[in-house]
Parts: C-alpha cells; structure tokens; sequence
C-alpha cells in the first residue's frame, strides 16, 4: 500500500467516525504542525490553540469534508491559513514575535534533521544553519518544508500557493547559496562532506 493510499484509507475511516483513525492523524502531525507554525511565532498559546482548532473543527465537520490523500498536506494548508491570519489579526503580543515589524521564517539550530552525532558531521550541520539562516525568509521557509517536514516541491508550491517552478527555482538558489558556503568555510578536501549530507537528506 503507498502513502497515499494509506492516507486516503486513514481519512475515510476518520470519516466514517473511527476515533483510532481520528487519534492517529492527531498523533502522527500534531509535531510537524507546532514545530512549523512556532518558526513564526514565540507565543506557543497561539500556536497550540490554533492546532487544537482546527483538529476540533475537522472532527466537528467530518462529514462535510471531502476526501484526501495526503493527511498532511491538507493540515499544513489549514493551519498555515490560521496561523497567517491571527497574525495579521494582531491576535499576539508584539513580544511574541521574532520579528515585531515583519512577521518572519525563524530558522534557528534546535532543529536536528538526525543526521548524525559524529565530529565531521556536526561541523557540517553548523555550517548548514549558518547558511540557511543568511537564506531569504521564503527560500528558509521552503527548505525547512522540504527537508525537515518532508514535503517534496509540488506539495510545497500546494501549501504556500506559488507555481512549481517557483518552488524549484526558489530551492536551486538556496541550495547553491549553502553550497557557496560550503566552499568558503570547508577545507577543499572536505567538500564530500557537503555531498554526501544532500545526498543523504535530499528527496526531490
């Protein structure tokens, strides 16, 4: 069974009123959902209330929704729409944002992608977050979607609601970008360092 035919049986079986089904959802996006809405926002009050409503709202309207197979990509949508929307609401205290005039992407380094523990490899990851945090505030916000919630550029262009070719236009300058970065902070010999890391975490 492919991913997309296992969420389109978990949806329809949550549906048709099946709390294991409705609790697996909850379970297995609620993370993914928190994580990327707080790349906007310190006030976690919002960002854990806007969750809960639109898990509440889904579970009140079941019966109205029409069917998906990709759970999450349909709940990144919802909760990107929320989260945009209470922010231009001024629904926050100032203090709460990263950035108080221009509600911005914040990349910061707790985020661990789990690509490894050893020496070499966490020189390589210091150097990856320093890179992508100098990136543009959207190409910060496609590379975290792609590489660390896992969405591939078609389901990316979906969330953010730009054409496919800006999604890959957008990515292939960030990516070359970080590898400019690479170049100038690693030593010649280490440069497969920084290859064999993409070739690892990329999933085009």
């Amino acid at each position: 069974m492919t991913n997309k035919e296992s969420d389109l049986r978990i949806w329809q079986s949550f549906k048709g009123g099946n709390k294991a089904a409705f609790q697996k959802i909850y379970f297995e996006h609620y993370r993914f959902l928190y994580n990327y809405c707080r790349k906007f926002t310190n006030d976690t009050a919002l960002v854990e209330d806007l969750i809960q409503d639109l898990f509440i709202n889904i579970l009140v309207r079941k019966d109205r929704l029409s069917d998906t197979d990709n759970i999450r990509l349909y709940l990144f949508r919802s909760v990107r729409r929320s989260l945009f929307k209470a922010l231009n609401a001024n629904q926050y205290k100032v203090t709460d944002l990263f950035d108080p005039v221009n509600p911005a992407f914040h990349f910061d380094e707790s985020v661990d992608p789990n690509y490894g523990e050893d020496e070499d490899n966490n020189k390589t990851l210091k150097i990856l977050f320093k890179s992508v945090n100098g990136l543009g505030e959207r190409q910060k916000e496609m590379i975290y979607m792609k590489y660390f919630s896992g969405f591939n550029s078609k389901e990316i262009a979906e969330v953010l609601g730009v054409s496919y070719q800006t999604v890959r236009n957008t990515l292939c300058n960030a990516l070359r970008n970080i590898r400019k970065d690479f170049e100038e902070d690693l030593p010649k010999g280490k440069m497969v360092v920084l290859f064999h890391f993409f070739k690892q975490i990329s999933r085009y």
